[in-house]
């Protein structure tokens, strides 16, 4: 089980390249990857991006890659002076005969025609690929681990307050039995106190087992006991993507919390049903934060 919330910084460098990698995420229904890195890394991209969810399955990150090649890659890009001239004339000219200005000449300039070129020094990107890659492989590891430690963390949590769910509805078990002998008690010692009405066992006996059909709780109780188990499988689960299946596993326990509370109108057994709740409340606040 992994938190969806973690941090990793690295610094990789060769003879030829250095690369500063920092990763970081935060909740998220979904795998919303932000990538900022150099220009001249725009083509790996999309290779980038499969191998973060190769590893990620949820959450917003935040990927920032500083890359420097240590070779005479300054002098990468030059413009062409000839048809810079060129073209600034023509704008000069389109100027005065419109006797309007352009804001801003040199930006139209680079963006629109084409003045920078690459120079004969390329770069090799297959080499660039395996050096980046490689070493994001192992921010990846090390954003992981954290992760899992983080969410190691959760999973003690989560035992702690599924242990005094489970100890509760051990007690409700218990306690469920009591439910119709209270009422019978109740039910006679209210009709003892009016003089004006006739009944017999009989009617008292219809009464005792329509209120034992309502207030039955050993369905809603098996089923609570059923997703305590697999919500503890889930936890123990290897496997990434695990916070969904815990949410709905969450959802169904505390709809048999709400219908058992309503069925039951056992003081000592609504007050248990209260705690479990409490503790569910707890578990679903971390939850938000398991991938």
């Amino acid at each position: 089980m992994r938190s969806m919330t973690g941090y990793s910084k690295e610094y990789f460098e060769n003879e030829k390249y250095a690369i500063s990698l920092e990763i970081k995420s935060v909740n998220n229904k979904n795998l919303n990857l932000k990538i900022k890195s150099p220009h001249m890394l725009n083509f790996l991209e999309n290779k980038i991006r499969t191998e973060v969810a190769s590893k990620v399955t949820r959450g917003s990150i935040d990927l920032k890659i500083e890359f420097h090649d240590k070779r005479e890659v300054d002098n990468l890009f030059e413009y062409d002076k000839n048809m810079t001239a060129s073209y600034l004339k023509v704008l000069n000219t389109i100027e005065n005969e419109y006797n309007e200005k352009f804001s801003n000449k040199l930006d139209l300039l680079v963006k629109n025609l084409n003045v920078i070129r690459r120079n004969d020094l390329e770069i090799d990107e297959k080499e660039y690929e395996n050096f980046i890659v490689k070493n994001l492989h192992l921010l990846l590891d090390s954003f992981v681990e954290m992760k899992e430690a983080e969410g190691a963390r959760m999973k003690d949590y989560f035992l702690q307050c599924i242990a005094i769910i489970e100890n509760n509805v051990n007690e409700i078990k218990k306690l469920k039995e009591n439910i119709v002998i209270n009422y019978k008690e109740k039910l006679l010692e209210r009709l003892s106190k009016i003089s004006n009405i006739e009944f017999n066992d009989e009617t008292l006996l219809r009464e005792v087992l329509l209120f034992t059909d309502k207030s039955d709780i050993s369905e809603e109780v098996s089923r609570l006991e059923s997703h305590l188990v697999q919500l503890k499988i889930e936890l123990d689960s290897p496997n990434a993507g695990v916070g969904k299946k815990i949410d709905f596993i969450l959802q169904e326990i505390f709809r048999e919390l709400n219908t058992s509370g309503v069925k039951c109108n056992l003081y000592d057994i609504s007050k248990l049903i209260v705690e479990c709740k409490n503790e569910i409340e707890k578990i679903r606040e971390q939850a938000l934060n398991i991938e």
